[in-house]
């Protein structure tokens, strides 16, 4: 989405409250709770996109963005409809949270702005492991880790 929309960088907060609107509007759209397949690819390029809005090193993001679209699990089969309205329902939960923090950024001009921005993205992503295969899941923490540190080291 974020490439659709013509934005390299999102780090102004009302571009990305641009993008949260986007998505919750997807989302809100009628007979989505039917289609849990559609649900996921919602919810993955909603985290792909938050991802690419904060500021770490581009190897780090990369890496990060990759292993979870590679661990990402799309299958649906054992989903129910209630299982599809509690997906939805966090996934607009991490959209409100991610917006209650980008209005927390009082002064963009501030030096730790931009850095309480990224860190209330990273805290909202709408990411549990059971979203991703098993076997990478400890990977992804790990890549999640080291963006937590990066940020620790930069306040």
């Amino acid at each position: 989405m974020i490439n659709a929309m013509g934005c390299e960088s999102l780090r102004n907060g009302e571009n990305l409250l641009g993008l949260l609107e986007y998505y919750e509007a997807v989302l809100d759209r009628n007979g989505l709770a039917a289609r849990i397949g559609e649900i996921r690819s919602l919810k993955l390029g909603l985290i792909v996109d938050l991802l690419k809005t904060v500021s770490v090193p581009e190897e780090l993001k990369s890496d990060l963005i990759t292993a979870i679209i590679s661990a990402w699990k799309m299958d649906s089969q054992d989903k129910t409809a209630q299982d599809c309205e509690e997906e939805l329902n966090t996934t607009r939960c991490s959209i409100d949270a991610v917006r209650y923090g980008t209005h927390g950024v009082s002064d963009p001009s501030h030096p730790l702005s931009a850095l309480k921005q990224d860190v209330a993205v990273m805290l909202a992503l709408p990411l549990k492991p059971c979203d991703l295969k098993a076997d990478e899941a400890s990977r992804i923490q790990d890549l999640l880790g080291r963006v937590m540190n990066h940020f620790a080291a930069g306040a």
